[in-house]
């Protein structure tokens, strides 16, 4: 049993570094969370503070702390790059991968913990965010581990769960904030609820998990409201998160269904078994006994356990993907409970009812249900391939059509996007080179292909094999890739490598005028000025010290050049696709040489 463990952790190791390592530091930071968050850490480690972070040199009140610390710890053992930043999301996520595994173990058997393990790694949300500087995939680690802890210490009416749960959630909230303890509590309740134990929640352990829960949050939180005279925690509890919830902050509207849409796109490409998967979830909620399975193949869903057909070797098998099942520990002692699925039912729709009624919508909001869509979709595939659950002929069969879609789409979205197919109207944003990856929709269109001939031959364990190394290699090229392309546009990186205005040794000041990405600001290692009109941007260059405008060129030509009396060149340009304009660097130092 602990080789058979070891061995799925070598898989979900293997699997997460294929699709999270590969071009990690390649592309320049992505504004505007990644260029903000990896500057605040590399201010706060300039500046030698735990405690206070700015951006800009200015405070920043948008997020806690613990990614700051954890970039931080990054730049000291790597150096300072866009690969250090991002690290810590990839071995947050790699860690996330493990534990689903094991929640996915521990509450039904070892082939949907591994597959589950896979279906997150490569689902391609998931996927990206393990490549972004960004709070999301800590927090996600966070989150996982808190209801990790809760399940595996809640059974047989123990108390044992309070206080380790309470400190994961003190993780989650220095990451994130308040819904790091918000909503595990509210599916806590729920949960209880669902399976009238409410009493359970009236328990004297809850001062000692409310005491940790303190004692891992509560200083830091402290220490930055005494420092900062309370403008972190005003800022950061009123506008963050109340305002946040009741108000469209930077403009991320969308209707009360958009994070059910998000995710029906979002985690492909195992979406296309995702209502099925979230129905026969919803289903096992209500299942108190196990019911005998229909005979292989039949047509009505049969609930309970049964052997596979002899056709159906396990995953486990020479190039097979996971191992076969034990009874007892590997269902987490439920057997054929309700629990598990009553538990994960929770989780999902408390994140998902809750972010739909906030008012700011991204789509990042929901990355802390796809643990549970990971292990309802590996429960649902799993209980399919052994014959324990009996499906309508037309699901698979529209699950490889839909796969067919994705592949089509993501071939057409590319050629579309590189302008070989000429179907955006001019002036629209384009990324050249993006139409040669094209080519990854053949990936799901193969796996597709060799899906509906095992259906055909009712060989199972195939069809799920099939799925998952398509999903891995579709989802790790389409990670690595197409965002190379896309990076040849954007600017902040090649003006400051162009400007030269990152050589420390030189006296320089450093403005912007109606363009800015935060990234700048971590390419240039400086302050950037914001001026706010084109007569302050001539003053700008009227002051003896060199100065660097960063403007868009035609707010140059139309409103500041005929403005400034003193000698300027331009020492940089690039193409902007965030704001679709060419951008240039403008400088009163006649002497400048570009590129330096």
């Amino acid at each position: 049993m602990r080789r058979e463990r070891l061995r799925d952790y070598a898989i979900l190791l293997a699997v997460s570094a294929l699709l999270t390592l590969p071009n990690l530091g390649a592309t320049s930071l992505w504004d505007v969370d990644e260029g903000v968050n990896a500057e605040a850490a590399r201010e706060m480690r300039d500046n030698d503070t735990w405690i206070i972070p700015t951006f800009n040199y200015e405070l920043r009140t948008a997020k806690p702390v613990m990614l700051y610390w954890v970039q931080r710890a990054s730049y000291a053992a790597f150096g300072v790059s866009e690969w250090s930043a991002r690290l810590p999301s990839a071995l947050a996520a790699l860690f996330a991968v493990l534990l689903t595994y094991e929640l996915g173990r521990r509450m039904f058997d070892r082939p949907t913990g591994l597959l589950a393990g896979v279906v997150l790694a490569s689902a391609f949300e998931f996927c990206m965010l393990a490549h972004a500087a960004t709070p999301d995939a800590v927090l996600l680690l966070f989150t996982v581990l808190t209801y990790y802890l809760f399940w595996t210490r809640h059974e047989n009416d123990s108390r044992k769960w309070w206080v380790p749960t309470a400190a994961a959630c003190g993780l989650a909230v220095l990451t994130k904030g308040p819904v790091g303890v918000a909503l595990p509590g509210l599916v806590f309740l729920l949960y209880f609820a669902w399976n009238r134990e409410l009493r359970r929640l009236l328990d004297r352990k809850i001062l000692v998990a409310a005491l940790v829960f303190v004692l891992v949050a509560g200083p830091w939180y402290g220490l930055v409201t005494s420092e900062t005279r309370g403008a972190w925690a005003r800022a950061f509890f009123e506008r963050e998160n109340f305002q946040r919830f009741t108000t469209p902050m930077e403009n991320h509207r969308g209707p009360f269904f958009y994070h059910a849409a998000a995710l029906l796109v979002l985690f492909a490409p195992w979406s296309v078994f995702l209502p099925a998967a979230v129905w026969y979830g919803v289903k096992g909620t209500r299942r108190a006994e196990p019911t005998p399975p229909s005979p292989f193949p039949g047509k009505e869903g049969g609930e309970g356990r049964s052997s596979p057909p002899a056709s159906l070797e396990p995953l486990s098998s020479p190039g097979g993907l996971s191992p076969p099942s034990f009874p007892g520990k590997g269902d987490g002692g439920l057997g054929s409970s309700p629990r598990p699925f009553r538990f994960l039912i929770c989780w999902f729709a408390a994140y998902l009812v809750f972010f739909s009624a906030a008012a700011t919508k991204l789509p990042n909001y929901m990355l802390p249900v796809y643990p549970v869509l990971a292990v309802l979709t590996a429960r649902f595939l799993e209980r399919w391939r052994t014959g324990a659950l009996t499906l309508p002929r037309w699901i698979m069969p529209a699950a490889v059509a839909a796969l067919v879609l994705t592949g089509t789409a993501t071939a057409a979205g590319l050629l579309v996007a590189g302008d070989a197919v000429k179907l955006l109207p001019p002036g629209s944003r384009v990324f050249p080179g993006a139409e040669r990856w094209a080519i990854l929709g053949v990936v799901p269109l193969v796996a597709a292909v060799l899906m509906a001939l095992a259906i055909r031959t009712n060989d199972r364990s195939r069809f799920v094999r099939t799925m998952a190394v398509g999903a891995v290699a579709f989802t790790a090229l389409a990670a690595a890739f197409p965002p190379l392309a896309i990076d040849a546009q954007k600017a902040p990186r090649e003006l400051v490598r162009e400007s030269g205005v990152a050589d420390p040794s030189r006296d320089v000041r450093l403005a912007h005028f109606d363009w800015f990405q935060p990234s700048v600001v971590f390419y240039a290692r400086r302050e950037v000025a914001n001026i706010e009109s084109a007569d302050s941007a001539a003053w700008f260059f009227a002051v003896p010290t060199p100065g660097y405008l960063f403007v868009p060129a035609k707010t140059w030509e139309q409103h500041v050049e005929a403005k400034v009396w003193v000698p300027t060149r331009v020492v940089a340009r690039h193409h902007d696709f965030y704001r679709n304009c060419e951008v240039l660097v403008v400088t009163n130092d006649v002497t400048a040489v570009a590129g330096r």
